[in-house]
């Protein structure tokens, strides 16, 4: 919480909470549990999600080894979509 706030600061704020996930159980709700490093339980992947005004995920991207980084590029253009009420979620999205 406190590394999000320093996060959000150095942008410049941002218009938007963060998520803090203390308790691990985002991390598995939402599929993105790593289990590949050891000593580290219930670490996340880097992932993003973009949720709508209602709670419902509009457009996510999850790390994978091809991509361990997202194309920023395209997570501003789904966050205005979504922002402008478009985007349906992903077929498997949770909310």
């Amino acid at each position: 919480m406190f590394s999000h706030k320093a996060f959000a600061e150095k942008l410049g704020g941002l218009p938007y909470p963060l998520i803090a996930d203390f308790e691990r159980t985002m991390v598995a709700d939402w599929g993105v549990m790593r289990e590949d490093v050891k000593g580290y339980r219930g670490m996340p992947r880097r992932s993003v999600f973009i949720v709508d005004p209602a709670g419902l995920v509009r457009w996510r991207w999850v790390r994978t080894d091809e991509q361990p980084l997202p194309d920023y590029s395209q997570v501003l253009e789904a966050a205005k979509r979504v922002a402008a009420g478009g985007l349906a979620p992903p077929a498997d999205a949770q909310a």
